[in-house]
């Protein structure tokens, strides 16, 4: 499970139509030097197995990893957690499109930053309240049990004492004036 991102940086990558496969388009997507731990994508109806997209840094493939290899959908979208990528910042979308309209990739990286420690995980829906801090922490509930209750003693009847003095308070008041 994907842990708490300290950044999130999006990108929208669109491929021209008429883009072979044997020259695809290379599109920067750079940040700072960051540790990604998961990339984000979409793209939306259209492209009809005619578009294809792959992640690389320098003109090497990352993501297919084997070269001259393409995500291939269409309506389709997804999350890939990620641990030991590259941390420079320099990728890039490198795509065809053999279609006659340009269509777009959407993504969304999500960063930590350099020597901090690992995202703590999210906790399952049900496990307990959590909350996130600004530094990305989750604290988890605590384990003690709360203190009991207080019994409170039963109550005392005070109906006749309550009629008594309703009872002072209204009879004067109503012969006295006479």
């Amino acid at each position: 499970m994907a842990g708490v991102a300290q950044e999130i940086r999006e990108f929208a990558v669109t491929i021209p139509a008429g883009t072979p496969k044997t020259a695809p388009v290379t599109t920067p997507v750079v940040f700072p030097s960051r540790i990604v731990t998961a990339v984000s994508w979409r793209v939306p109806p259209g492209p009809s197995g005619q578009m294809g997209w792959a992640l690389t840094s320098a003109g090497a493939p990352v993501i297919p990893i084997q070269s001259g290899t393409y995500v291939v959908t269409d309506d389709r979208s997804d999350t890939w957690e990620l641990k030991g990528y590259l941390d420079s910042g320099n990728w890039a979308v490198t795509g065809y499109n053999t279609g006659v309209y340009p269509h777009t990739v959407y993504l969304t990286f999500q960063l930590d930053l350099p020597g901090s420690p690992e995202s703590p995980s999210v906790p399952s829906p049900g496990v307990g309240v959590g909350v996130i801090g600004v530094t990305g922490t989750v604290t988890q509930p605590s384990d003690q049990v709360p203190p009991p209750v207080p019994s409170v003693p039963p109550a005392t009847d005070d109906t006749a004492a309550v009629a008594a003095t309703v009872l002072a308070v209204l009879l004067p008041a109503a012969g006295g004036g006479g």
